[in-house]
């Protein structure tokens, strides 16, 4: 993952279950909670994308199609007058 150097130790308190299944794995903790973490971060940002995505106005769909097929068509023609 990341080769940072700048680390900062926090403390946490985890299941010693979850913890004991851990050690099976894993001697290096830190790597594990990194990776865990950053899973979890990504999770969070994609949930928020999904919700803004869902709660998006009829109106704003709209904008966004209309824009769409404008810039396909110029697409399009800049394509056709290339030969391509």
């Amino acid at each position: 993952m990341s080769n940072s150097t700048q680390k900062r130790e926090v403390l946490v308190a985890l299941d010693a279950e979850l913890a004991e299944k851990i050690d099976q794995l894993t001697d290096n903790w830190t790597e594990a909670i990194e990776q865990a973490l950053r899973l979890w971060y990504a999770k969070q940002i994609e949930d928020k994308l999904r919700k803004f995505y869902q709660n998006r106005s009829q109106e704003d769909i709209q904008d966004e199609k209309e824009w769409f097929d404008f810039v396909e068509e110029q697409i399009e023609e800049a394509w056709n007058a290339d030969g391509l």
